[in-house]
């Protein structure tokens, strides 16, 4: 019978035990939790409302519990947390007396760990969900630490409101981090959650208050507090409002957030974001005067890629201007942008070194016609030049030359995700804006210029780095060469005296400017910083005081002033490795051929292609003065010399007179027979060309303007389309005439005979 009994009796504890082995809910909490995005150094920069409303960050293992709120908490909550096994029978049993006693519930001998139990599922306070409580503490105390079991009632307690969670409710009462918290602090958030809603600070604070110190002088006692400590915590006030939370960077924020609640940690440094954002609303009050209203900032260090400041636009809210628009992510027309890539592949190709002179003549490829900004020519210009005044034709026609699906190609394998027409849809217009890029990828492509061509992207997360391999289509020596003629681009503003100390804090920079004047661009790079910057209004409205240089460069370099710098790290290092001397012609830059006088050694890419030899000097016959050329035909014996002269093309040559001393002279006028220089040259139509010719808004039909280029100031020139008579010109070379569907034959002549010819083909659309 005794037998029987104690398994009776057994069978209670054998089913008590069975319950105590229960698995728990995992996760304990539901898994919602407020997105926040913070910097490298783990400050936050926003934070995101959870689905429940609430301001709620996600719990962290990394945080250590503050000493203060920690003893606050027990002291205040649980003195016995420590030593009981998630019930205090002490609590217990005094609690049960004083109801007893009294004939009502005078404490409820809550444990933090029933607490804890009671936040994962909250239920009415009856005496069946108290015992179940009871029983549930005990499971959480077999599963949890009493570390775990602490950091799981901060981290869900409430605090009044929609805050819930220690975390927040320091910033969002107090304005700082757990870690910062007062004794005076630390007990107000102790005694919050007891009853957040009538001892609020929102609704109550004498109450709270009364509380608050209540809690001050139990630690005191406890020996945790000095009297002047108490004195001091005492005197502290208790807050009366929430604080904000801080908001920076709310574009990459919104980008990055994720779909459920979480700590994301971003390659940002506040302070610099903070500062960069003050300098961008700085140029935007300068700006929106003249009717520009948005900004957009990138800042990247060049080695690591690592992005440490990311601004959008100057004000993430302001609805008029559009302020929600992500101007770093946002594609737009690159205009010059891509210019240095394209001279630092036709270095590689072989097409050109710095010195070397380019075409800068009217250009025409079928109904395209390039122009530069000033709408001048200078005939030929130096490639270092050309680059640094950002002049269209040049590029245009090296694109040409250099070919545009290897550039469209490049531009591709280098991370350029906006192409989304065809290389032949583009056309050569690509290198003059002609292709809308983003903020974030010209950051990317420029350094990688800067890393020698090699081309990684840029990472802004902390975790899960992007794909890291590297690609490379540019050599180390034509970046560098590149670079050293971005390096001298004369800078904007009061940066004008750059010279003076552009060896102190040298930076390589290159600015852009869309068609009808709606994007202005200013990248710049050097070993530490690589700078991104775009100015425009969001709506793509132009504005005829935008520009890339003065609207974008001089925020360019405040930027880079405010940067942290590095004295040993100023400017890049010209390796031997990466570059060799070749030997150019001094007056053109090309290699240096038998018919150069004058040869220098000029660095270049190692292992780029040949360089073509020197088009433009010829060894001719000269008489004694020097006035003519002579030949076997016309010389005199003993009265001619040889001697070395630059040849330019008949459309060079006139955009050049004045600036070559040393220029061929013309061929002895006695001669019988003309010599071969032709100085005429029909510049448009080309041969072969097929032109179309639209109606005009009024619906007539546009006439076809033809020109000619001729080496002699002001020859007296004779057109003739299809054999008919049609004019003379003397010093602006250029024709007018309405022209048919199909075939035509340009011919112009010169008063001493020589002639051009070209045949065209014109097209109408009706």
């Amino acid at each position: 019978m005794s037998i029987r009994l104690y398994k009776l009796l057994g069978i209670p504890f054998l089913l008590f035990a069975i319950y105590l082995a229960l698995p728990l809910s995992k996760p304990l909490f539901p898994d919602d939790y407020s997105t926040v995005v913070a910097d490298a150094d783990g400050q936050i920069l926003r934070v995101f409302l959870n689905q429940r409303q609430q301001w709620h960050l996600p719990p962290r293992a990394d945080l250590t519990i503050p000493a203060k709120l920690e003893r606050a908490v027990l002291c205040f909550e649980d003195r016995r947390f420590l030593s009981h096994p998630g019930i205090d029978p002490l609590a217990l049993a005094r609690a049960v007396w004083q109801t007893l006693s009294s004939g009502r519930v005078v404490s409820g001998a809550s444990t933090l760990t029933m607490q804890v139990t009671r936040l994962a599922q909250p239920k009415p306070r009856t005496l069946t969900n108290k015992l179940l409580e009871m029983g549930k503490a005990l499971r959480v105390e077999l599963r949890y630490t009493k570390e775990e079991i602490l950091r799981l009632y901060l981290d869900h307690a409430p605090y009044g409101g929609n805050i819930v969670g220690y975390q927040a409710a320091a910033l969002r009462y107090f304005g700082k981090s757990p870690d910062q918290l007062t004794w005076g602090e630390a007990a107000t958030l102790a005694v919050l959650p007891n009853a957040p809603g009538l001892i609020s600070p929102l609704t109550d604070t004498t109450r709270l208050q009364i509380r608050r110190d209540q809690l001050l002088r139990r630690l005191h006692h406890a020996g945790y507090l000095d009297v002047e400590t108490l004195r001091l915590a005492r005197l502290e006030p208790i807050p009366n409002r929430v604080r904000p939370f801080p908001l920076h960077a709310p574009h990459l924020a919104r980008t990055l957030r994720p779909e459920r609640g979480d700590w994301v940690s971003t390659t940002l440094k506040r302070p610099l974001q903070q500062r960069l954002e003050e300098l961008v609303r700085q140029h935007l009050d300068y700006l929106q005067r003249q009717g520009i209203h948005n900004a957009a900032v990138l800042a990247a260090e060049t080695e690591s890629g690592l992005v440490r400041a990311y601004i959008g636009s100057q004000n993430f809210f302001d609805i008029e201007t559009q302020g929600q628009v992500d101007g770093v992510r946002a594609p737009r027309s690159s205009g010059s942008l891509l210019k240095p890539f394209l001279y630092a592949l036709s270095m590689d190709e072989g097409l050109v070194l710095p010195q070397t002179l380019i075409h800068d003549v009217p250009t025409y490829y079928g109904a395209f016609a390039p122009h530069n900004a000033n709408r001048n020519y200078t005939g030929l210009v130096p490639v270092r030049e050309a680059l640094i005044h950002s002049l269209n034709v040049p590029a245009v026609r090296l694109l040409n030359a250099y070919g545009l699906y290897p550039f469209y190609l490049f531009l591709q394998e280098a991370g350029l995700s906006t192409l989304f027409r065809r290389a032949d849809e583009y056309g050569l217009p690509l290198i003059i804006g002609g292709a809308e890029v983003t903020l974030w990828e010209m950051a990317s492509l420029y350094r990688s210029l800067a890393r020698g061509g090699r081309f990684t992207p840029l990472q802004v997360l902390t975790e899960n780095p992007v794909d890291r391999q590297e690609t490379r289509s540019i050599s180390p020596g034509a970046c560098y060469l590149t670079l050293e003629m971005l390096r001298q681009v004369h800078r904007p503003g009061a940066e004008y005296y750059w010279q003076q100390y552009q060896d102190r804090w040298p930076l390589a920079w290159k600015t852009g400017t869309s068609y009808g004047q709606r994007d202005a661009w200013a990248v710049g790079v050097n070993p530490q910083w690589t700078i991104a910057v775009w100015v425009g209004n969001f709506d793509g409205e132009g504005n005829a005081q935008l520009g890339g240089a003065r609207s974008a460069g001089p925020l360019l370099f405040d930027i880079f002033n405010a940067l942290p710098r590095d004295a040993e790290n100023r400017w890049f290092t010209r390796a031997d490795e990466d570059l060799v001397y070749a030997e150019i012609c001094r007056d053109t830059g090309f290699l240096a051929g038998p018919h150069c006088e004058i040869k220098v050694e000029a660095d270049a890419p190692r292992h780029m292609k040949p360089l073509p030899v020197c088009p433009y000097h010829r060894t001719v016959q000269v008489s004694e003065d020097e006035t003519h050329q002579v030949c076997s035909l016309c010389w005199e014996p003993g009265d001619h010399h040889p001697v070395h002269r630059l040849d330019f093309p008949a459309e060079v040559a006139q955009h050049m007179r004045g600036r070559f001393g040393d220029r061929l002279p013309p061929h002895n006028p006695a001669c019988p027979v003309q010599d071969d220089t032709h100085p005429l040259q029909i510049t448009y139509p080309r041969e072969n060309a097929r032109l179309w010719l639209p109606r005009d808004l009024d619906g007539n039909r546009q006439q076809l303007v033809m020109r000619v280029a001729h080496r002699n100031a002001d020859p007296n020139l004779f057109w003739y389309l299809d054999d008919r008579f049609i004019g003379n010109t003397r010093s602006h070379h250029t024709r007018a005439a309405t022209v048919d569907r199909g075939w035509h034959t340009l011919e112009v002549v010169d008063a001493t005979g020589y002639r051009d010819q070209s045949r065209f083909y014109v097209d109408r659309r009706e």
